[in-house]
């Protein structure tokens, strides 16, 4: 089977051919680090490292490129509200994020660029679209025109009336048109600052990736990534600032992760540090660990919207531990000693064969992880089964020994392809009952809320105080995280 991805800019599935035969090239919008990671963070990170390495199993040769937004209008206004130099926090945050996707297995990208180190290219992607005539320079600052080039919108598919709405939008009455975006910014006092043909500054959000991705990966390559809220404006200026410099298209294949949503129902909002409404990385890795929390991130197509819970994450964590049982099973069954009369188990023999055609067709299907998932646990479903008919007597042939081992393989080489570790953690992380209890509390509060009881809902909130869990109700629904 052909490997088919969903293609953001068609709208379709479609079968996957690279530039260039047996390569690879990727590019994936990272983060931009004025505070710490949240769980979306990490599922976005998840995602591509599972696409990155089913294209590897599939015997390509893959250069992924992610890079690290370090100048940025948050980062400099945190800089304000910490009291630190812009690097000081840039580093800080990315350093602790680091370290958070060594935990879940992520492999470091080929090339992780930053955006602060790549003054130079971006100052010459600008000057080229001051000379095409797609930009002009405004007492200091370089702005985008884009009327200028037609097609603008084709990813996002939003009319010219549209464009500007959820968008960052910088409202300048110097600008030409108020859809227009900044790609050089004049220096202010307090930012970063560098040289440049308009006077110092510092670059725009937009155009770092742009000339990023053309630096590492050249004018145009196979698959961009990020999340979907990234789709307007940034990756349609994305387009705009590449492709208006006579290049081919940016990217052939657009692919976008659904986004972590808070709240209740149809007031669930997404997981966003700009909103405030997150479950930070750190403590879902110290919840779950980072196996389970990376099986969660897996849990759900990477498409699709997920509204996040702590008790989602403790489902993942037992799912982890079902594979985990089921290899103990298969080894346990395979210590017996074997016999030319034993039995041949070719249920197992069945089971292995099934699960790595089932695995490998998700997985060609847009990445499909969930029924990729749903085939490991067949396989130890039919493992436990064999486990639980087994009596004390139990003796394996030579051939059945064999489809032991054949599904034994099968279950840790298809988990590994996932970066799914089912070796026993090192520390047991901080779940089960606990996290249990506070959930089933904050529930109570709320239903004691609904119901006008505001004496007992002020209690739990009191009480689950003193343990050390902080409740917070800015939001449509409360969350709750540890001091």
């Amino acid at each position: 089977m052909a490997l088919r991805i969903h293609n953001t800019l068609s709208r379709e599935k479609e079968e996957f051919q690279p530039r260039e035969a047996g390569k690879v090239s990727m590019y994936v919008c990272g983060v931009t680090p004025y505070a710490l990671a949240h769980v979306g963070h990490g599922r976005s990170a998840v995602v591509f490292d599972v696409v990155r390495r089913w294209l590897m199993h599939r015997g390509y040769e893959v250069t992924y490129v992610c890079n690290i937004t370090d100048v940025e209008d948050r980062i400099i206004a945190a800089t304000q509200r910490e009291k630190v130099s812009w690097r000081e926090l840039a580093d800080r945050y990315t350093g602790t994020y680091l370290r958070q996707l060594d935990a879940l297995s992520v492999v470091p990208p080929t090339h992780m660029p930053m955006a602060s180190e790549h003054i130079p290219e971006i100052i010459a992607l600008v000057q080229r679209l001051v000379e095409s005539g797609h930009a002009y320079p405004i007492d200091g600052d370089v702005a985008f025109h884009v009327p200028s080039f037609p097609e603008y919108g084709k990813l996002s598919r939003r009319d010219l009336d549209s464009q500007i709405v959820g968008a960052r939008v910088e409202e300048d009455l110097r600008k030409r048109d108020p859809r227009d975006f900044f790609l050089w910014k004049a220096a202010k006092p307090g930012e970063p600052t560098w040289d440049s043909p308009w006077g110092p500054g510092r670059p725009g959000w937009h155009v770092e990736c742009s000339a990023m991705s053309s630096k590492y990966l050249g004018e145009g390559f196979d698959i961009h990534g990020g999340g979907s809220d990234l789709i307007f404006p940034h990756h349609e200026n994305e387009i705009a600032q590449s492709e208006a410099c006579g290049q081919g298209p940016l990217a052939r294949i657009w692919m976008h992760n659904g986004m972590l949503q808070m709240g209740r129902g149809d007031e669930a909002e997404k997981m966003s540090k700009s909103l405030g409404n997150v479950f930070e990385l750190g403590e879902a890795l110290r919840q779950v660990g980072g196996p389970a929390l990376r099986y969660y991130c897996l849990a759900a197509h990477y498409g699709t919207d997920v509204l996040f819970s702590p008790t989602e994450l403790e489902q993942a964590a037992r799912a982890l531990e079902r594979l985990r049982i089921g290899l103990h099973t298969l080894d346990r069954l395979l210590a017996a000693a074997t016999r030319p009369t034993g039995a041949d188990l070719p249920g197992i023999e069945e089971a292995a064969s099934r699960a790595r055609a089932d695995f490998e067709e998700a997985m060609d299907d847009d990445f499909s992880t969930p029924r990729a998932l749903a085939s490991l646990h067949g396989l130890v479903t039919a493992g436990n089964q064999a486990g639980a008919q087994a009596g004390a007597d139990f003796v394996p042939s030579e051939r059945g020994r064999a489809a032991l081992q054949g599904a034994r393989e099968a279950l840790v080489t298809l988990s590994g392809t996932l970066g799914l570790s089912l070796a026993e953690p090192a520390e047991a992380p901080q779940r089960g009952l606990e996290t249990k209890l506070i959930e089933l509390l904050v529930e109570v509060r709320h239903k004691a809320r609904a119901a006008g009881q505001y004496a007992l809902a002020d209690e739990v909130r009191a009480r689950l105080g003193e343990l050390g869990v902080v409740l917070e109700d800015r939001w449509k629904g409360t969350t709750w995280r540890r001091k």
